[in-house]
């Protein structure tokens, strides 16, 4: 079970790793050549376009990691401050056109984010392994099996001295976990999800 997870865990985290880097090198691409193409067009010298491509990455970066510690993620795009809803009258050529400029903005701003959320994503993962430890796997697997017999919420005062290891269970999504009203509760995942 361990071994099993951490490889997930390690998998998944290179992969996003990876497509972080891919982001951020779209990113540059986009604000390096942008800017370009608008400091050339209005008569500049455009040997800072990698300068300000480089201010719009950090800009990028640190938007991304707030967006991380508010503990939020992505955005679909009626969440988003891009959505606009026309009130299902009837259409316009204009909010046609707005919508198509409002959803170009909305896809570039969420590929742009996916630089830094995939890296800090994928970077606590790879930080919140499961230790191999002695004896880990057989307590973990133990208390699991208890669990799913019971199959009913429970908390932590039902469990004294086992709460690292109802912890790491949640880590692993192989129980539920809620903290309703304040009070941490959980229950064994079942093969049926019920």
């Amino acid at each position: 079970m361990i071994s099993a997870f951490n490889r997930s865990q390690v998998m998944w985290g290179v992969v996003g790793l990876a497509g972080s880097v891919v982001c951020y090198v779209l990113a540059w691409l986009f604000f390096r050549h942008g800017a370009e193409m608008v400091l050339h067009a209005c008569g500049f010298s455009t040997g800072v376009a990698p300068v300000l491509a480089l201010l719009a990455l950090a800009c990028i970066t640190f938007s991304g990691w707030r967006t991380w510690k508010k503990g939020e993620g992505f955005q679909s795009y009626s969440e988003s401050a891009f959505y606009h809803d026309f009130g299902g009258g009837a259409k316009t050529a204009g909010d046609h056109r707005g919508a198509k400029m409002t959803g170009l903005a909305y896809v570039l701003s969420q590929a742009f984010l996916a630089g830094p959320l995939l890296m800090l994503r994928s970077l606590h993962r790879l930080r919140n392994l499961v230790p191999d430890e002695a004896g880990l796997e057989q307590k973990l697997v133990h208390l699991l099996a208890i669990l799913q017999a019971l199959n009913k919420w429970q908390g932590p005062s039902d469990y004294p001295g086992q709460e690292r290891e109802v912890l790491l269970l949640n880590l692993m999504k192989k129980i539920d976990f809620s903290q309703h009203k304040g009070n941490a509760r959980f229950k064994a995942k079942t093969s049926d999800g019920i």
